[in-house]
């Protein structure tokens, strides 16, 4: 009998009628001998899949002995992921750490978290995003989930756990539906303003639709970073459910000016206060404190509704509407987007802005002189009329 070459591994047929195969593709890291074992309907089914196996283990991409369980690697990978995840390889934002906690614990984990790593399928996959969305919640976050997936996993294949990213696989992932943001005239932010000038709303209002910053910036602004001289308020950072954050980018960092009605009010605002501190908060509640953005929100809505107004109007809806009332006054897009702290023009012209309908009539307005009398129109309507009356005259 033939000796069988390196790696070609061993076949044999089982009791229960399937074919199983074994090849020893190096060792483990404990000077033991790696051994796989593979099982297939046929033996040319166990043979191919040896064969596979040797070329993985000669390429050195062949998954690790010991693969751990999804569970066990999702848990090691956000705890290392976490502190150099972030941008620039510094830390995840505490925002971005909670929200990556509760998909693995409330969706990923349950679904797909006993099953070992290097077994995930797109159908895994595939039933977890189902799942998610069987749960009444949003596609959203089935989008998230798989995001967060395709991060993990492209972390194992660097690892050598696995061979290939399973989300690359599936042909149609999910996506969530993006709805155009609405935005409001003048006229409407004007009543929005004068229906909020009794509540604690009325200031950070103000600040949205003058500055087009965002809900965060708004109820993170304190005093030390206004001023008052000058005209200018400096966004360096935002109010979360965990205090006071930086500002995500560098773009988002900026300095905005201030429009007399806005500088006016902050200087009344600021001579009002009875506690003048320099970290203390522009925007306050009734007790001294920063508003809450569930608070701000609910007002946000209830003026709306009290005005009749559009119900996709939110409070982000302001920024759309700085960024068109801006494009509709002439401003380039690069200003815009420095305004509102993007650092890609792009963001803001796909999402934030706008197109009013005298900004439509301006655009059409230029299309000119189709029916001018000098025009090549014109002269092509001579000539057809000269035609006409020749033809008329011959008849006669």
């Amino acid at each position: 009998m033939p000796r069988r070459g390196n790696r070609e591994g061993s076949i044999r047929k089982r009791p229960d009628g399937r074919w199983e195969g074994q090849i020893m593709v190096g060792y483990k890291p404990d000077g033991t001998r790696d051994r796989r074992v593979v099982y297939g309907k046929t033996r040319q089914e166990v043979a191919e899949k040896l064969a596979e196996l040797a070329a993985s283990a000669g390429q050195g991409i062949l998954p690790n002995a010991g693969t751990p369980t999804v569970e066990a690697f999702l848990t090691q990978w956000l705890e290392h992921h976490k502190q150099f995840g972030g941008r620039d390889g510094g830390p995840l934002r505490p925002n971005t750490v909670r929200d990556y906690s509760v998909q693995l614990r409330l969706h990923i984990i349950p679904a797909i978290g006993q099953l070992r790593l290097d077994k995930v399928t797109p159908r895994h996959l595939q039933a977890l995003y189902s799942q998610i969305l069987q749960k009444g919640l949003s596609p959203r976050r089935a989008e998230m989930a798989h995001k967060l997936l395709h991060v993990a996993f492209e972390a194992a294949v660097k690892e050598g756990l696995l061979t290939r990213n399973p989300c690359d696989l599936i042909a149609d992932p999910p996506r969530a539906v993006k709805h155009e943001v609405a935005f409001l005239t003048k006229e409407q932010a004007r009543l929005m303003l004068e229906e909020a000038k009794k509540s604690v709303a009325y200031l950070p209002l103000l600040l949205a639709f003058s500055t087009g910053m965002r809900r965060g910036e708004i109820l993170g602004l304190r005093w030390r970073n206004v001023d008052l001289q000058h005209g200018v308020i400096h966004v360096v950072e935002q109010l979360q459910r965990d205090g006071l954050q930086p500002l995500k980018t560098q773009q988002s960092r900026r300095d905005i000016p201030m429009p007399p009605e806005l500088w006016e009010t902050l200087k009344r605002h600021r001579a009002s206060q009875k506690v003048i501190s320099l970290d203390g908060f522009v925007c306050t509640g009734r007790h001294g404190g920063p508003v809450s953005a569930q608070h701000l929100d609910h007002m946000f809505a209830a003026i709306r509704d009290r005005l009749g107004l559009d119900k996709r109007l939110t409070l982000h809806s302001t920024r759309k509407s700085f960024a068109t009332w801006l494009a509709d006054a002439g401003v380039d897009p690069k200003t815009i987007a420095a305004l509102l702290g993007h650092g890609d023009v792009r963001t803001t012209l796909a999402i934030y802005q706008g197109v009013t309908l005298d900004m439509a009539r301006r655009a059409v307005s230029t299309i000119s002189g189709l029916t001018a009398s000098t025009g090549p129109e014109a002269q092509l309507q001579s000539n057809s009329s000269q035609t006409s009356h020749a033809s008329s005259s011959s008849q006669a």
